[in-house]
């Protein structure tokens, strides 16, 4: 599994994780987002592609629970798109898409960034 930058435009960071995430990728103390984006990692807009992550097991649930507190408290902004149904299901089924910015592509992605969608 890789994260890979896809385009960093205009204060809003694409961010895709190519091949299904799983523990090794996410164990404390590892951090792929501040690996990839640096120390201001978590003050950024970051829409993160998750089309290839069919599978979620509670480490990968409790790493995104753990990013977007840090993305709140540092004042940057996450948004989880393309998400595979199984995996949507998933984050449903635990009630977090009410936690989650969500979109179920990367331009709804941008617009909810933006505040251009509720």
């Amino acid at each position: 599994m890789k994260f890979k930058i896809k385009e960093d435009r205009d204060d809003v960071v694409q961010v895709s994780i190519e091949g299904c995430l799983n523990q090794q990728d996410v164990a404390p103390p590892i951090d792929p987002i501040r690996a990839l984006l640096g120390p201001s990692a978590y003050q950024k807009t970051v829409l993160l592609d998750m089309r290839d992550s069919s599978y979620l097991d509670s480490l990968c649930i409790g790493w995104l629970l753990s990013c977007h507190k840090r993305f709140r408290e540092q004042g940057g902004k996450l948004v989880i798109h393309s998400l595979p149904t199984v995996a949507a299901n998933v984050i449903s089924l635990l009630r977090l898409n009410t936690v989650f910015q969500m979109a179920d592509d990367s331009e709804k992605a941008l617009q909810l960034a933006r505040g251009e969608v509720a």
